[in-house]
């Protein structure tokens, strides 16, 4: 079904062989990476998290603007609601949330015109202070029996109010914070005083300090001040280890922390030098090590090779303490150690890992912090959305720019599944997994997830469909639809966009010597923003066959079928290659074999589109431009370079018709009916 257009993809299935299970609709999959300034490049302090909330639902970005709350603040009734009264009205900030756009319901408690914000993510306040919503973790069934979450069924059946949930703390904290400080003392008040839906792992930030704070029940936690010397890891999983509770100012606990784990008969630690071992007190999944801790370990340094059942066995190779081995308390540490000196790439890439990339992944918004700038410039926000396999992310500047690009900001219906195989709409084979949250149970009930309308207007739709075509969608041989050569075309496109964004992205000096620094800050996000979901919808064009090739891009694909061979000769012929362009090797074992030339002796002109003619010959070249019968064409002139080329295209097959399009851009399904015919 490669060769459909867009507008009968839309009205047909695009593959019927394998079930795709779907995510379960909880962040319970979402990855922290923290980098203090002295592990990076750059001198800058990288805190990042990705939301994976399920594959189902859009996700819309905003600048809530300084006094949009005020007064009395409610939360998603789904979880409670969370109420709490605001002392002043607030800060501008920004944000992240489910798609209650569309209709006006919000997709978590079916709350018609909904006031409140519907599961709210990451952001950054006029003020500096950053927030990157939680990391969900668990506590144990002992420690909850004695502190249990305030959640909603809590909240009711003590009839007391709800504790704060996930989705309220950002907008809670950016609201009313001026530092991350008064972030940090504001959270914990309302720990103490409401108390916690869930457990949760937790960042606030800004250009002066930043804290990580973690709880596993109601009431109680641990938040410590990250140096610039830390590095760790936490896919959902508790990583403070053991830490003495004296260490006032790197480390702030609950006044009854080692008192209720006590109670639960769970405390690990030395209540006589106030010393306890938070995770081993508190955390659940001690027998077990995800992943995606696995996995990012591996990637931070080589030599490690780790497996699962050595970080259970010592769970000190990626827990953060403050002891050294006599007890003694030590700058806050862990044990990880990269194998180099990070740069932005790695952190990007860290996200593009197997365990951590997949089709929940909702957006992720990656702080990077700047010690010597102005605050308004100190803070560097790398935001992508939707599956993270194949994806770019786009640099802004949050306390700076005015408006968010529509893409962003396109509501959508909801993702609908049915078990009756659908007759149009865009469609694919699903396998729906429910969860009991009660019992623990999953179900799962086989159907089609059918796509919105619309989808092409969303940022996360735009790259999550992308996506699902790489790694999910099938023929109807249940072969993959899209085969590995082009799967590396799709990256090699999107990393050569990343490598443009890091180019693109306005410095700090240009904006201050502009006129409007804010305008400029704006139109360059929204540029960026534009290209990546203008280059996802023609990679979705592509695969599909409708999308029309440049040059460079015709030679690449070419290549890519031929096994990626490598050239014999060091010395590029054309001035407009570069040897950092991901088409470089390719072109030149093209120029090499004699199968491309340029546009002129020095010239290759890689971003010109790529003519049918020009394809022909590229294909006729590869076939060792054997001898064709002269059948006329109205549009081919005998004479014309590409007239043999064109003449055996349609004696091999691979044209028909009584006019070639020469000048027309080529189609990947038509660059591949050329290649056909010459292999």
């Amino acid at each position: 079904m490669k060769n459909l257009t867009m507008k009968r993809v839309l009205a047909g299935v695009l593959g019927a062989a394998t079930m795709i299970a779907s995510s379960l609709t909880m962040a319970s999959a979402c990855t922290t990476i923290y980098a203090g300034a002295n592990r990076t490049q750059e001198g800058t302090k990288f805190i990042a998290r990705s939301e994976d909330y399920g594959s189902d639902m859009n996700k819309l970005w905003f600048v809530s603007e300084a006094g949009a709350y005020s007064g009395t603040f409610r939360g998603c009734p789904e979880y409670g609601p969370f109420t709490y009264e605001l002392s002043h009205p607030s800060y501008r900030f920004t944000y992240f949330k489910n798609d209650n756009v569309y209709n006006g319901v919000c997709p978590e408690c079916g709350e018609e015109n909904a006031q409140h914000a519907s599961y709210t993510e990451f952001g950054t306040n006029e003020k500096g202070v950053s927030v990157s919503a939680t990391e969900t973790i668990s506590g144990t069934d002992a420690v909850l029996a004695v502190d249990p979450y305030r959640d909603a069924g809590w909240a009711q059946e003590n009839s007391k109010p709800a504790g704060i949930e996930e989705g309220d703390i950002p907008t809670v904290l950016l609201s009313e914070a001026a530092s991350a400080r008064e972030a940090l003392d504001l959270l914990l008040k309302i720990y103490d005083a409401y108390g916690c839906a869930d457990g949760a792992g937790l960042f606030i930030t800004d250009q002066q300090e930043s804290w990580y704070i973690e709880n596993c029940s109601g009431t109680q936690y641990v938040a410590i001040k990250l140096n610039d010397d830390l590095l760790f890891l936490e896919p959902n999983m508790a990583i403070i280890g053991s830490v003495d509770l004296d260490d006032t100012e790197n480390v702030v606990a609950s006044p009854k922390l080692i008192e209720t784990a006590k109670a639960a008969g769970t405390f690990t630690g030395d209540e006589a030098e106030n010393v306890i071992n938070f995770r081993a007190s508190y955390a659940g999944r001690l027998d077990s090590a995800d992943k995606r801790l696995v996995e990012g370990l591996n990637y931070l340094n080589s030599a490690y090779s780790y497996d699962a059942d050595q970080l259970v066995a010592d769970n000190s190779r990626f827990t953060i303490s403050n002891l050294d081995a006599s007890g003694a308390i030590v700058p806050l540490y862990t044990n990880i150690s990269a194998d180099r000196t990070l740069t932005v790439d790695d952190i990007l890439n860290y996200y593009k890992l197997s365990t951590i990339a997949k089709s929940g992944n909702q957006e992720i918004e990656i702080f990077q912090i700047f010690k010597d700038r102005p605050m308004e410039y100190a803070t560097v926000g790398w935001v992508a959305v939707g599956d993270l396999a194949c994806n770019v992310f786009v640099p802004y500047y949050p306390m700076l720019i005015d408006a968010m690009y529509e893409g962003y900001q396109a509501g959508t219906p909801e993702v609908q599944f049915t078990t009756e195989k659908p007759t149009e709409g865009l469609f694919y084979p699903y396998a729906k997994r429910s969860y009991n949250w009660e019992t623990g149970e999953v179900t799962t009930t086989d159907g089609y997830r059918i796509l919105p309308e619309g989808w092409e207007t969303s940022y996360y739709w735009s790259f999550e469909i992308l996506n699902d075509y790489v790694r999910y969608f099938v023929n109807e041989d249940g072969s993959p639809m899209v085969s590995d050569a082009d799967k590396t075309y799709i990256k090699a496109k999107l990393n050569a966009l990343q490598q443009e964004f890091y180019k693109d992205f306005v410095s700090m000096n240009t904006l201050q010597s502009s006129s409007n620094a804010r305008s400029l800050a704006t139109e360059n996000g929204a540029f960026m923003a534009k290209a990546a979901q203008k280059t996802a919808q023609e990679l979705i064009s592509y695969v599909q066959g409708s999308g029309t090739l440049t040059r460079a891009d015709a030679i690449y694909t070419l290549w890519l079928q031929e096994g990626s061979p490598k050239a014999k000769s060091a010395a590029m012929p054309f001035a407009d290659v570069a040897s950092g362009d991901y088409f470089y090797e390719a072109v030149l074992w093209a120029a090499e074999n004699g199968i491309v030339s340029g546009v002129d002796a020095k010239t290759f002109s890689p971003d010109a589109p790529c003519t049918r003619a020009q394809a022909a010959v590229i294909a006729y070249r590869m076939a060792k431009s054997p001898a064709a019968d002269a059948e006329g064409y109205l549009d081919v002139a005998d004479t014309s370079y590409y007239a043999q080329a064109a003449f055996w295209a349609k004696t091999a097959g691979a044209v028909s018709g009584e006019t070639f399009g020469p000048n027309a851009a080529c189609t990947k399904d038509q660059l591949d009916a050329f290649v056909t015919a010459a292999a």
